[in-house]
């Protein structure tokens, strides 16, 4: 169906401009009549093209985040919603971001309803955003929905901040390690081994097994090279199949020290998730559904669809996760004891505070030891290529006395 850029005179002689689908000009008048809007001018709106249109574009969870508090806060402060995107779309400087929210800005001229603008975009609007919105619409409570909405995106922020900044630096010292032992057995190495054929020395298995690395890398560089790349595509591929997802998600969750943390992450994220929806007024059986939805561990996510089916059987919310290792036992109560005083959101906040707490403290933990870990790892390697060089030099020494 063709979209129209119209500009609409309302009751009061207001012009107001917005984008409109109908099957032709004719219908767009009528539509328009029938909600007591007089169409002044219509002209096919055009799509989006160059550059921009043709590689799409992103927002990045940090603007999502700040574009929901400062929403918040205008929404808050008595500001009318379609005033309040149109500043926003204002102070923005991602050009597709602002591309969106003119387009949100336009449907909610025309009458439509915010959550239903917001689902148009699903790349920037996931599901917990669009039905809290939606319930806070219902509600009449949109303003408290998107305070709420602006500290769970902080909480979130703040706890990927936490496990990107936990895993920075040993990713940069993995990097280092190995790009040092390449240069040392690219540019180094090769200089000894001429030393040690010239000399006939008799080498030691070490020694012999680097000298073979060493060449290899020197004359057959792009082979390493594509087979490198070869292996990051090929498991990348292969992580995307559900045998891949799965054994990635059975090794997250049972791997020494790493499983530990992504138990309490994913806990902390049901918690938050799951009391957001709730708080916002959204029934319990599509709350449950859209945090699954977001888990990004399948077996998280087939439990919590699990406990969904219990929930639908009848059963309470605490009866369908009792006994599972999944959930730690305190969880499993504070849960009980919501449903018994009728304060399940607020006990899972405080479950989601208690366990951003403990995964704060994990990842300093596991900062602390993967640092030395990797650092005498290092060691151990570049002693190695050190020790293959000097142990044919001491065998020379020795023959020469």
């Amino acid at each position: 169906m063709p979209k129209y850029d119209c500009e609409v005179k309302n009751s009061k002689g207001e012009i107001l401009k917005t984008t409109i689908e109908a099957e032709s000009i004719q219908k767009l008048a009528s539509l328009l009549s029938e909600k007591g809007f007089y169409l002044v001018k219509a002209t096919a709106a055009k799509e989006g093209g160059g550059f921009g249109g043709f590689f799409g574009g992103s927002v990045s969870s940090k603007e999502l985040m700040v574009f929901t508090v400062q929403l918040s806060t205008l929404v808050g402060s008595a500001i009318p919603l379609v005033e309040a995107i149109g500043i926003m779309m204002d102070q923005t400087e991602n050009p597709y971001f602002k591309s969106v929210l003119e387009k949100i800005g336009k449907d909610l001229q025309s009458g439509q309803t915010f959550s239903s603008s917001l689902r148009k975009f699903p790349k920037v609007f996931n599901h917990i955003f669009c039905n809290m919105v939606e319930a806070g619409e219902a509600g009449g409570m949109l303003d408290s929905v998107l305070k709420r909405l602006a500290s769970f995106a902080e909480a979130d922020s703040k706890m990927r901040g936490k496990v990107k900044s936990a895993l920075t630096m040993p990713v940069v010292q993995l990097v280092l390690a190995i790009g040092c032992v390449v240069f040392l057995l690219v540019k180094i190495f090769p200089n000894f081994t001429k030393m040690f054929k010239k000399m006939k020395a008799d080498l030691p298995g070490i020694t012999k097994f680097l000298i073979f690395l060493s060449d290899s890398l020197i004359e057959n560089w792009m082979m390493w090279l594509i087979g490198t790349a070869g292996v990051g595509v090929g498991g990348y591929l292969f992580l995307q199949t559900d045998l891949g997802e799965s054994l990635m998600n059975h090794i997250a969750v049972r791997a020494p020290i790493v499983g530990n943390l992504t138990k309490k992450v994913a806990v902390s994220r049901f918690c938050r998730t799951f009391c957001s929806l709730l708080a916002a007024g959204v029934p319990i059986l599509n709350a449950l559904k859209i945090t699954a939805s977001v888990m990004g561990n399948k077996l998280f996510e087939n439990m919590i669809m699990e406990m969904a089916v219990g929930v639908q059987q009848g059963k309470r919310l605490a009866a369908t996760i009792k006994g599972n290792p999944l959930f730690p036992t305190m969880v499993q109560k504070m849960i009980e004891v919501g449903e018994n005083s009728g304060n399940l959101d607020k006990m899972l906040e405080k479950a989601a505070d208690f366990f951003d707490q403990e995964v704060a403290e994990a990842l300093d933990g596991l900062t602390s030891a993967l640092t030395p870990i990797l650092t005498v790892v290092m060691g151990i390697i570049i002693g190695g290529i050190a020790l293959s060089v000097f142990m044919p030099l001491f065998s020379i020494v020795q023959q020469m006395k």
